[in-house]
């Protein structure tokens, strides 16, 4: 399934990242297998509507379908809400769920997981046998109860399966690191040729301490790398949640304008300037990312494209955090999906179309 594969991110189907995924080049979509955590789309009547967008977003190609758990329950009185919370109905081997993979042919399925335990696994095994596409295993932290248990069941029923070890978010995310070995070594024990893919992500909740410009160094690599190394004999490839956090609670942070600059390894961000007279707007702080010797000005896609737009005050220029988190997210990926070699420049020749 990860063959010439480089990167697996793990999304929500916020505005933010679904706009980033869309931008991304033909060239680094190829490079791309993303599980995506869905949920409604914002202000749609009907659930298709997020599947529309998601395969829209890919180009029609494969992406592993699982559900944003934290959006169950939080019924809208729309449709949309109501379908969705269906898809978490565990009868017959969550039925609901896969009729919807058997409609979207470039998804793949992800074993349901509810309440932290494997449910109806005979007639899972029967749905995921009949649509024939592989399976996918996320395995969060904090979101199962016996991981390893799980591990030892799914070996001894699919043979084309993908692992996703996700360590969820903490600003600890090193400290999970044994927590993520013991899963890859009980699944390589298993099946020592096994795709795995390790994610998380340790992108802040908070910039109140970085001043105008702060230097964020990515933990999800280095979680990777030791694993790589306690593990080189396993099938890693890398994943993160594409330079994201979990969805806020009720009381997020204050926004303050601010845009990142993803390296391979670090998120470099400029935030506005709170001991100017006048508080910078996202055109002053673009002007000096463009300025930066950060600045990846040769890169030529959507990300770095916005980003000069805004520093020129041209239209369609960055004026709110979703926008200016997208940016981010489409330079992560991008960056990302081409790790360790020379990044890929985008085609500029056709402009850049909103979704």
């Amino acid at each position: 399934m990860l063959q010439n594969i480089a990167y697996c991110p793990i999304l929500q189907t916020r505005v933010a990242e679904i706009k980033a995924l869309f931008q991304l080049p033909a060239t680094t979509k190829d490079r791309i297998f993303p599980l995506i955590l869905a949920a409604p789309w914002p202000n749609a009547k009907e659930l298709s509507r997020t599947w529309e967008k998601i395969v829209e977003a890919m180009g029609g190609r494969r992406f592993a379908l699982d559900l944003d758990r934290a959006r169950q329950g939080m019924s809208s009185g729309k449709e949309a809400a109501a379908q969705f919370d269906a898809l978490f109905d565990p009868n017959d081997g969550f039925t609901n769920y896969y009729e919807v993979l058997r409609s979207i042919p470039s998804a793949i399925p992800v074993l349901r997981i509810l309440g932290g335990n494997l449910l109806e696994l005979d007639a899972q095994t029967a749905h995921i046998n009949n649509l024939d596409r592989g399976l996918v295993v996320h395995l969060e932290h904090g979101a199962i109860i016996n991981p390893l248990t799980a591990v030892d069941e799914v070996l001894q029923r699919f043979e084309d399966v993908t692992f996703f070890v996700d360590a969820g978010w903490s600003n600890d995310l090193l400290g999970r690191e044994l927590w993520a070995s013991q899963i890859i070594e009980r699944i390589t024990d298993g099946k020592p040729e096994a795709e795995l893919v390790v994610g998380g992500s340790s992108f802040p909740d908070s910039f109140r301490n970085i001043g105008a410009r702060g230097v964020i160094p990515m933990k999800e690599r280095s979680l990777y790398s030791n694993l790589v190394r306690r593990h080189n004999a396993a099938h890693l490839t890398y994943g993160d949640w594409g330079s994201t956090r979990p969805r806020s609670g009720p009381a997020p942070m204050k926004n303050i304008p601010r845009l990142d600059v993803p390296t391979t390894t670090e998120w470099v961000s400029f935030r506005q300037d709170g001991g100017s007279a006048t508080p910078e707007t996202y055109a002053a702080i673009a002007r000096r990312v463009i300025a930066d010797a950060v600045w990846p000005g040769d890169l030529g896609i959507w990300g770095t494209y916005v980003i000069e737009t805004t520093a020129n005050e041209l239209p369609g220029a960055i004026g709110s955090p979703a926008v200016a988190a997208a940016a981010r997210i489409n330079i992560h990926m991008h960056r990302q999906a081409f790790f360790g070699e020379p990044d890929a420049i985008g085609d500029t020749e056709e402009p850049f179309v909103d979704i």
